[in-house]
């Protein structure tokens, strides 16, 4: 058996080989019998289709169907399980909120309480660590700004890394399954910055830094 994938569903087809002389065949050949379809992301075997599939096809279908779609499932509902209770995506929100209300006062000034209700609400959250005071920093809209602010782009990097560890820390991707974690997402962004950091593609930061310099090859 196997499975020919057609948009949202997984049609299956039965081989089977007709020998040479079979039915005056000079030769032998394969034959494709349409059999059923089910859902592409089905977590289970329809009735309908369990009574005309024998049983290495059934584990055929659920190795290759079932049992992803399950594990697809569940990383799902991990993921927005995590999301209903996770503070940093409400907080990078809330930042950005508040960056483009601070934009706005230039041109409508806002009622104090409105201020201090975020600067209450922000005294209740618990972080990782103590957090040093701030100064508070004018922020004006870009075609009020003259000069362009030159950042530090490894200042930065370095700065979302410790976030980022943080993060997962705290929880925010959770924990990952017993099986199938190459699927999921955290594992493949981790993929995606380790070749971006250190990979041996020639496109990687450290490569861009040994061209420059500023960090050695291997032996030299």
């Amino acid at each position: 058996m196997h499975i020919k994938r057609r948009g949202a569903r997984a049609m299956l087809y039965r081989s089977s080989w007709i020998p040479k002389g079979a039915a005056g065949n000079t030769h032998g050949y394969s034959t494709q019998t349409f059999v059923g379809s089910l859902a592409a992301d089905a977590v289970s075997i329809p009735p309908e289709l369990q009574g005309m599939l024998a049983d290495d096809e059934l584990k055929f279908i659920d190795a290759k169907i079932v049992q992803p779609a399950r594990h697809a499932a569940e990383e799902r509902r991990r993921a927005a399980q995590h999301r209903e209770s996770d503070p940093i995506w409400r907080l990078d929100e809330a930042a950005r909120l508040t960056a483009e209300a601070a934009i706005c006062s230039e041109r409508a000034v806002v009622p104090g309480s409105k201020v201090v209700a975020i600067h209450s609400a922000l005294a209740n959250v618990r972080t990782i660590s103590p957090i040093q005071p701030v100064s508070p920093v004018l922020v004006k809209p870009a075609a009020l700004i003259s000069e362009p602010v030159r950042s530090d782009p490894l200042q930065e990097a370095l700065v979302a890394i410790r976030t980022a560890r943080d993060a997962v820390l705290a929880g925010r991707y959770g924990s990952a399954p017993a099986e199938g974690v190459r699927s999921t997402r955290p594992y493949k962004l981790w993929a995606e910055i380790f070749e971006a950091v250190g990979g041996t593609t020639g496109n990687s930061l450290m490569r861009a830094l040994q061209v420059k310099g500023f960090a050695k090859t291997r032996g030299k």
